[in-house]
């Protein structure tokens, strides 16, 4: 998914999916939603294994959540 560009402080709805095959999670897509793009980059690490996982989607939330 190298064609998205994260804006900075906002919040998006991230699909990703577990590429270490030798965690359990292996092959598997997980959706984060609300994922802050802290600085513009977002990271999502396995809750497992804690390896970096592989963005495979991203939509900007409309309208952004409020934080209080």
């Amino acid at each position: 998914m190298s064609d998205v560009t994260f804006q900075p402080g906002l919040w998006y709805s991230v699909t990703a999916q577990d590429v270490s095959e030798a965690c359990e999670n292996y092959n598997q897509e997980f959706e984060v939603n609300p994922c802050y793009s802290n600085g513009g980059h977002v990271v999502v690490e396995c809750g497992l294994c804690q390896a970096p996982m592989t963005l495979v989607s991203a939509t900007l939330l409309d309208p952004q959540p409020q934080m209080p």
